[in-house]
């Protein structure tokens, strides 16, 4: 038999002050990049950041994934070690949406992914060094 990957969740139920009642709610994907040379220290900071920000809109039982795509640079790398130091689930991006992004920019502030800025979901731009 071959195992297969498990992923996370597509929602979970919330029980935050919005509504009455336990609602369902999309689990929170922060998808991580960065240029290749990254202080993990700050990539740590963001995410801390990003999870107290969306504990905030959906309380403290919001569920978080850390995702990445691509070849695993210093960023993804110090994210994912967060992600299961935190006891969050870490995975590469799949067909999931994702609800932020979080990028490392070098000293220079320029994008990495260059002028494509998505208008779905907040990006967190990060001067790397």
């Amino acid at each position: 038999m071959t195992a297969t990957a498990t992923r996370a969740p597509q929602f979970f139920t919330c029980m935050c002050s919005a509504k009455p009642e336990p609602h369902l709610a999309p689990v929170q994907r922060v998808l991580v990049a960065g240029v290749p040379d990254v202080d993990r220290r700050l990539v740590h900071r963001a995410l801390r950041d990003v999870q107290y920000d969306l504990s905030l809109f959906y309380g403290p039982d919001v569920v978080m994934v850390v995702t990445f795509e691509g070849e695993e640079t210093r960023a993804i790398a110090a994210a994912r070690a967060w992600a299961i130091a935190n006891g969050i689930a870490q995975e590469p991006r799949g067909e999931e949406g994702v609800s932020v992004n979080l990028v490392f920019t070098d000293p220079a502030d320029r994008p990495v992914w260059g002028e494509r800025r998505p208008v779905d979901r907040p990006t967190f731009f990060y001067e790397a060094a």
